[in-house]
């Protein structure tokens, strides 16, 4: 009957037969691997997200650079001072003067780190029509980013500490032994590094020691995966918010230029025809001044779902300004009238709107419709053809 081999080797029993220095060269240099791309990884990802969040300042902003409002400019970046990670904001006019700055009350929990992940403040122009009305500027701090750093220096500190104690004796043979688990780490490092594929594991070795910091490698990864799921989600939800009216949810005005550009590239490559429709409450004021801010909240949520409600599934609905949507009726049939989409509008919008006291109000809106290509061939000429026609009807309504 012959002896079973057995399955696992002690560290400390191969490594009698190995240089220390090789070792351990070995293992830091792949542990400072993992936490190079994890620094690497981190900070592309809070680039990012500061990125977003200046987006979505300079569209919070932009109506307040117009009317020269520093007080509708604060409310528009105060959904930036929630975000964890900003610690400045400043929002300047078309001339770079300052016109609101906001600092964080709160101390940054490590200052060393800032300088390397934040070395400058993100700035993003604020755009109306096409031109450049001012320009927020987004401090970031390492207030996110001091729970990664000190798991990983205590990763890697503990790797270190494991390999320090495996290795102390040393010798020279057996060497095939050593260097080929020690390979295997290297080259999830090697994969970590360059490919960000975070979901590399170090398999079992059959070496006690090397299995406990394979074990060590894989938290660590595990904790940048964990990290980069926040990041991706926190992108996502600041892209939302960049691209759409926190009230109605509708897409805003930056979402729709995008889509209108879509739009007349699309048609014009067919040859079809759209619709551009400008709507604006007629009444609105008095529902705010007769029954409250928030009965005005709830008139603007009923209008914004009974507009898209009287859409297509192929056309699109957007909140451009307090009480303004535009809505793109694409593609027009050639036997649907202007008048005919307006008042299609106005009749989806007209039913009573129950308001939280349990009122009800009743809301008229001004229709203005222009015609891709007949009214404008781009989008400026679109707008002002459209806008136009919305005051040709208000003007009609208030001679009525």
């Amino acid at each position: 009957m012959t002896e079973r081999p057995s399955s696992r080797t002690t560290l400390q029993k191969l490594l009698s037969r190995f240089h220390f220095g090789i070792t351990l060269f070995a293992v830091a240099l792949s542990g400072l691997t993992i936490l190079l791309a994890g620094v690497a990884a981190l900070r592309g990802y809070a680039d990012r997200n500061m990125e977003l969040a200046a987006q979505l300042g300079a569209y919070g902003v932009e109506p307040a650079l117009v009317f020269n409002d520093p007080t509708a400019a604060r409310e528009g970046i105060e959904p930036l001072t929630r975000i964890p990670g900003i610690a400045k904001l400043r929002v300047s006019d078309d001339r770079g003067r300052p016109f609101v700055e906001w600092a964080s009350p709160n101390a940054d929990p490590a200052p060393l780190l800032t300088p390397l992940f934040f070395p400058h403040p993100f700035t993003v122009p604020v755009q109306r029509n096409g031109s450049v009305i001012g320009r927020i500027e987004v401090w970031g701090d390492s207030s996110t980013l001091t729970d990664y750093v000190r798991i990983g220096l205590l990763a890697g500190l503990a790797c270190l500490f494991v390999t320090a104690l495996g290795t102390i004796a040393l010798a020279r043979r057996f060497e095939y032994e050593l260097v080929k688990p020690l390979n295997e780490i290297a080259t999830v490092a090697h994969d970590v590094r360059l490919h960000r594929r975070f979901d590399k594991r170090v398999q079992p070795l059959g070496i006690a020691e090397l299995d406990r910091l394979g074990g060590d490698i894989n938290a660590l990864l595990d904790e940048l995966a964990g990290w980069q799921g926040t990041m991706e989600s926190e992108r996502a939800v600041l892209a939302h918010r960049a691209s759409h009216d926190p009230l109605t949810a509708m897409p805003n005005r930056a979402a729709f230029d995008e889509q209108l550009a879509q739009r007349i590239a699309a048609a014009g490559a067919r040859g079809e025809r759209f619709a551009l429709l400008f709507i604006d409450a007629d009444n609105f004021k008095a529902a705010n001044d007769s029954f409250g801010h928030a009965a005005g909240d709830a008139v603007l949520v009923a209008l914004s779902a009974r507009i898209k409600d009287s859409l297509r599934a192929t056309d699109f609905a957007a909140r451009i300004g307090g009480d303004e949507f535009i809505a793109i009726v694409d593609p027009l049939d050639a036997d649907t009238a202007a008048d005919a989409l307006a008042n299609r509008i106005r009749t989806a919008v007209a039913p009573p709107i129950a308001l939280p006291g349990g009122d009800s109000y009743r809301i008229a809106v001004s229709v203005g419709v222009a015609i891709y290509p007949d009214d404008g061939g781009d989008a400026i000429a679109l707008l002002t053809a459209a806008d136009a026609g919305m005051y040709a009807d208000k003007l009609t309504n208030r001679s009525k």
